[in-house]
């Protein structure tokens, strides 16, 4: 817009010194038009046709030599030669409009005219390619700047989800210590006061009181101990999540590169999550321990009627053949843990020749996993 402004006006100059000069009128009229179309034309070609451009700025001026009583038109011309990036062809068209001006008989304050109009259309090309410059870069460092801020609200979210991971990992990791420690102390005191009871009513066999009065102490030692058990299993039971277990195994695994998918709509029981956990865990020390693999994919999938873990690997392949599962104790003992939630358990080489990759799979029926207890 401001191009078009700008030749707007440069025109209108070029217009009111051709109509001050002697000359024919026709010839200046066709000149004028046909400087009008190779200015058009030249913002078309600036771009990426530079050769076609110069051409362009250059044919007004050599029409002017043919009929020099049409070079009012010049300062048109020095408008875009003003903007390539060679200054010094900027000054052509002043110092040619001069040298024609003169030769062509018209006054010296109409030369003189021709001169500034040339000139004033040189500085304010000039002027407005600094202005268009100037906003370009302001564009350029606003994107820039919106870009930096993306990232940064990207990274910000990254962290704030990482702090919730750790500070959820931490919580869990504290129940699951507190379950423990709750196991190894009270239970344990617990267990040795039973079995003290039960060595008093050996020793007091034959006075029926006392015995009578050790079975109340031992029954509600009994019954201490089963709620002791019930709290630290629902504790202990409360400290599983899934995806924090899988993401420290990952790291904990000896694979260099290991990606946990693990993004599920709901949360998995604890009987499947203890089921994959053990799984997973097994999976992946074999694929690092004997298949030697240097990338892992956990992913952990919830269909409307399944939950589904598949772990891949690009360890050393195991010998093509049918039933891969039955091969090793590891195996074995996994799908033997999947069977037993109702599942399905599988172990295959996927991939063609030179990109296979070691697939165990598991998948147990949502439903029955609620009534299964490990």
């Amino acid at each position: 817009m401001e191009r078009m402004t700008d030749k707007i006006l440069v025109l209108g100059a070029s217009l009111a010194l051709a109509a001050s000069m002697r000359g024919d009128l026709a010839t200046t009229v066709v000149v004028t038009l046909t400087a009008v179309c190779a200015s058009a034309a030249f913002e078309v070609a600036e771009d990426g046709h530079r050769k076609a451009a110069l051409a362009l700025v250059i044919a007004p001026l050599v029409l002017c030599v043919l009929a020099p009583a049409a070079c009012a038109v010049v300062p048109l011309s020095s408008y875009d030669a003003a903007r390539f990036k060679n200054r010094w062809l900027a000054l052509v068209p002043p110092a040619f409009v001069a040298c024609l001006g003169a030769t062509c008989g018209q006054s010296l304050v109409t030369v003189c005219q021709l001169v500034v109009a040339t000139l004033f259309s040189l500085a304010l090309s000039v002027r407005t390619t600094r202005v268009l410059e100037g906003q370009s870069q302001l564009h350029r460092l606003q994107d820039d700047l919106n870009d930096r801020l993306i990232a940064l609200g990207e990274k910000n979210a990254e962290l704030v989800d990482a702090r919730e991971y750790e500070t959820h990992a931490a919580a869990l990791s504290e129940r699951t210590r507190i379950a423990r420690e709750i196991h190894d102390s009270v239970g344990h005191l617990l267990t040795r006061l039973v079995l003290q009871v039960e060595a008093l009513k050996v020793v007091h066999g034959d006075e029926a009181e006392v015995v009578e009065d050790l079975d109340e102490v031992l029954g509600g030692l009994n019954d201490a101990l089963s709620s002791m058990r019930k709290s630290v299993h629902a504790l202990e039971d409360s400290g599983v999540d899934l995806g924090c277990e899988l993401n420290r195994l990952s790291s904990e695994c000896g694979i260099q590169n290991v990606t946990v998918a693990c993004s599920l709509d709901a949360v998995p029981p604890v009987p499947v999550s203890k089921c994959f956990l053990l799984v997973a865990r097994e999976a992946l020390t074999n694929a690092a321990r004997h298949a030697h693999a240097s990338d892992a994919l956990v992913a952990v999938t919830c269909l409307p009627g399944l939950w589904q873990l598949r772990i891949t690997n690009d360890g050393i392949m195991p010998p093509q053949g049918v039933d891969l599962e039955l091969r090793g104790m590891g195996l074995r003992s996994m799908r033997a843990r999947v069977l037993e939630m109702g599942g399905v358990f599988s172990a295959r080489v996927d991939g063609r020749w030179g990109s296979e990759r070691f697939v165990v799979f598991a998948s147990v029926p949502r439903g029955m996993d609620e009534g299964t207890r490990q």
